[in-house]
Parts: structure tokens; C-alpha cells; sequence
């Protein structure tokens, strides 16, 4: 099967985005008090499931390389907005 030329460079960026907040929350939990520890992974949990979202929708470079759809099994195309979309399924 033939693999689009987006591939690789939408891989590198969703491992970068989870290195990304791998660091923060390291570097962020060294600085909170234990009582505040679960707000502060709450915070970058809902920032990594917004940037995912972010990147699918083409709100990064990776965009210069090419736009990334997701298509349903019925070959329905989701929606281009689906980090405006993504809070209204995010646990209140």
C-alpha cells in the first residue's frame, strides 16, 4: 500500500507535540504543590487533546506539507474544525 508523502511528517509532529508536553508537565509538576498536582494535569491533558486536534485541522506547519483528513469507514470526511469542535466531548 502506498503511503502519502504527509505521513512521516505527521507522525514527527504528533510525537513532538507529545514530547512537548511530556516536558512541560515534568517540568510543571516539580513545581507544584501536591494539592494542585491532578489541576495541573488536567491543564496539559486538555492542551495535548486540543493540539491533536489542532494538527489534524491543519493549524500547523505540517499543514506547508500537506492537509491530513480523517474519513469515516463510510468515506464521509470529518469535519475541518474538529479543534473548535473537540470541548463539547471533554469532561466537564
Amino acid at each position: 500500500m502506498e503511503e502519502s508523502r504527509s505521513q512521516e511528517p505527521f507522525m514527527r509532529e504528533i510525537a513532538a507535540t507529545f514530547q512537548a508536553t511530556r516536558v512541560r508537565l515534568v517540568r510543571r509538576l516539580a513545581e507544584t504543590p501536591s494539592a494542585q498536582v491532578g489541576a495541573v494535569v488536567e491543564d496539559e491533558l486538555r492542551g495535548l487533546y486540543h493540539g491533536l486536534f489542532v494538527v489534524l485541522d491543519g493549524g500547523t506547519a505540517l499543514a506547508d506539507e500537506g492537509l491530513v483528513s480523517v474519513v469515516g469507514e463510510d468515506g464521509v470526511p470529518f469535519a475541518r474544525f474538529l479543534h473548535e469542535l473537540c470541548f463539547k466531548h471533554w469532561p466537564a
